[in-house]
Parts: structure tokens; sequence; C-alpha cells
């Protein structure tokens, strides 16, 4: 009996221990000037999505719209994709490679209403218009279509410029 006892409880805490996180899918911002190297050496916007634990919203378009992007990898080679808990004390770097924690780095950004979905290129500039709110659900997947596209080509044309204008005239 103390054997089956100790089989059920261990397969409880493995249970229990393998259950998904509220944010498991999509990473948490740890290091947003490591994300900036990586982004400029691979030519990838960085979205980053502000989210509260106390936003339903926010939990919808995590679950409906950007685990299943990040999980799926459609943008994989094309986009950046992490994650700020607005409500989180929890320590990161910024762009500038400056200790701060995502509470304070979400006020610095103007990110106090959730959700929001920012665009930034490797120097944490804004590429294209943020996306505030979720107000319209039977669009929402094309609007955020449209402000992915439209800051990876933002990126493209910027890196395109900057190319022809480091080649010596000839």
């Amino acid at each position: 009996m103390l054997r089956i006892v100790r089989h059920i409880m261990l397969a409880l805490v493995l249970g229990l221990s393998a259950a998904p996180a509220w944010s498991e899918g999509l990473p948490l911002v740890s290091d947003l000037k490591k994300d900036g190297q990586l982004s400029k050496s691979q030519g990838m916007p960085i979205m980053v999505f502000f989210m509260s634990n106390s936003c339903p919203y926010c939990e919808e378009v995590r679950e409906l719209y950007l685990e299943p992007m990040h999980r799926d990898g459609e943008y994989r080679n094309e986009l950046i994709i992490r994650m700020i808990n607005i409500d989180s004390g929890d320590y990161m770097r910024d762009f500038n490679g400056k200790r701060t924690d995502h509470i304070s780095f979400a006020d610095s950004q103007g990110a106090s209403f959730t959700p929001v979905i920012k665009f930034y290129d490797h120097r944490g500039n804004e590429l294209v218009q943020e996306m505030l709110g979720y107000s319209s659900p039977d669009f929402y997947l094309a609007y955020l279509e449209v402000s992915i596209r439209g800051s990876i080509d933002k990126l493209n044309q910027r890196n395109t410029a900057q190319s022809k204008k480091s080649q010596p005239a000839s």
C-alpha cells in the first residue's frame, strides 16, 4: 500500500512540475541589448508584447495569436518575439544594456495599458505604430500580420539604405 501511495505522490509531483506556466510559450525579456545584437546580425525586428496578469485580453492575444505564431515558427527567421509583464519586478537589461525591471521598462515605453505590441529595431527605435488593445478579434490577426510585415519591410529598407551609404562610390 505504501508503495502505491509513493507512486501516486511521485506522479502528482511530476505532473504538477510539468504543468505549463502562464508564459511558457513566449520568452520573457531578459536582455534587450543581446536581442538587439541578434536583431542587427540577422536583420530581424524585435516584437515585444506588453501584458498584465490582470488583463483577460492579454491572455487571449497570447493564446490565440502569439504563442501559436512562436510555436509554429512561421516568423522564426524574420522576427524576434519577446514578452514584458508590466506587473513584474523581474530584472532585465534594456537596449542600452542598463539594468532595469519589467515595470520600469514598460513605463519608459508608455505601455501602461495592455495589451500592447511594439516593434523595435536593434537600437530600440520603434519601426511601426504600436498595436494598442484588442478591440476586434475578427480582424486582430490581419492587423498583427500587417504590423509584422510593416516592421520587417521598414527594417529591410533601412538596412538597404545603410548598405548603399557604406559602399564606396564608383
